[in-house]
């Protein structure tokens, strides 16, 4: 089978679902650097409870989002190149998230301080983490990873 001719066999829907997770996952990624990175002239900016929140984010929490971000974004990138190395990345994403979403839930204040937002966020980030291993695993068993 040619290169041209195993393009040919990838849906194109296929493709249109790793760009549009590839979206999320840089969007991801620009908020963990915001966080990351973020000056004392933002912080003070921010309201209160804002602060209050990114204060009382420990490190290891930080490295887990690394996980997820970096992972996601990666994984769509082996999805567009057809390589099976989406799947454990993608496993990392998802390890990542649950991690954080951990602490989001059940170790900080951050639902009672950030509202439903520290509840739907997390969730969709879950959603997607669990949709794109599925994903992966039927590209794999399907031969349009290699």
């Amino acid at each position: 089978m040619t290169e041209e001719t195993a393009d040919l066999s990838v849906p194109v829907w296929f493709r249109v679902v790793s760009v549009i997770a590839l979206l999320w996952y840089l969007m991801d990624t620009s908020a963990f650097f915001m966080r990351v990175f973020i000056t004392d002239e933002l912080l003070q900016a921010m309201p209160q409870v804002q602060r209050q929140h990114l204060a009382g984010i420990p490190s290891w929490v930080n490295f887990v989002f690394a996980f997820e971000v970096f992972g996601g974004t990666l994984g769509c990138i082996c999805l567009l190149i057809r390589r099976k190395w989406a799947l454990p990345l993608f496993i990392a994403s998802i390890l990542g998230v649950l991690s954080q979403t951990t602490h989001i839930w059940f170790m900080s204040d951050a639902v009672s301080l950030m509202g439903s937002s520290a509840v739907v966020m997390p969730l969709v980030a879950i959603v997607l983490g669990a949709a794109m291993i599925v994903l992966c695993r039927a590209a794999i068993a399907k031969g349009w990873l290699q």
